[in-house]
């Protein structure tokens, strides 16, 4: 009795081998399949990203060409300017952040939905990290209003939009400060006075009428650009 005993032992010894083996097999494919679908769903994530930065940029262009064809209207008229009241550039820039405003709105949404995996209208802090990276725990922190330690989607939309308004109040008073001579253009070495060594980089990337100096609409709207996009802009 006790030899069939231990045969038996064996027996199943033999067995559990190879299935504990297949086991972490197919734990490893699992573990690679889903580092795999994080790889695309980090570049699907980022390629969104870019794009809804250009739609952002265009916004800001067709406000400074829609400005500039103004005044241009304007100055065509001459010594009738007087008769002519074209759009003020305040038309222009209410327009333009309204615009703004929903294209964050809009972006906050889609950007939930992608990180929310399980379907429960939430965000925990894993799930808030494949958005905010680096910044999700102050993310969670600042927009967490009600103290349940997880997001809503009107609590991540509302705090993206929050966010916008700040970045926008400081980066119209560091313009301001750095306007020396008050002709409402930063050049490059107006510019190093707030951006330092980062100055070539923001005039390269936010001079989106290719003018070679920033009016304010494009440096503020930069700024909230890559606040917006999780970029620590002061």
């Amino acid at each position: 009795g006790s030899s069939k005993g231990h045969s038996d032992h064996l027996d199943m010894a033999k067995l559990k081998k190879p299935l504990f083996e297949l086991l972490e097999k197919l734990e490893k494919e699992l573990k690679a399949r889903q580092a795999a679908v994080d790889v695309e769903r980090a570049e699907l994530h980022a390629k969104r990203e870019e794009e809804q930065r250009k739609r952002e940029e265009l916004i800001t262009l067709r406000a400074e060409l829609e400005t500039q064809h103004a005044q241009a209207v304007a100055a065509s008229y001459g010594i009738w300017a007087c008769c002519y009241r074209p759009p003020s550039d305040r038309s222009f820039e209410v327009e333009a952040r309204k615009e703004r405003r929903r294209e964050i709105a809009n972006y906050a949404k889609e950007a939930f939905e992608e990180a929310d995996e399980n379907d429960d209208r939430e965000l925990s802090l894993d799930e808030l990290r494949r958005i905010e990276g680096d910044n999700a725990e102050l993310v969670m922190m600042e927009a967490d209003v009600n103290g349940d330690g997880v997001l809503s989607k009107s609590e991540y939309v509302n705090y993206k939009i929050h966010i916008a308004k700040q970045v926008g109040k400081m980066a119209r008073k560091a313009f301001k400060a750095a306007d020396v001579n008050n002709d409402k253009e930063l050049t490059l070495d107006e510019l190093r006075e707030i951006e330092g060594d980062n100055a070539e980089k923001v005039m390269r990337e936010a001079d989106v009428d290719n003018s070679g100096y920033l009016s304010k609409r494009e440096y503020v709207d930069y700024k909230i650009r890559c606040a917006t996009h999780g970029v620590d802009m002061f």
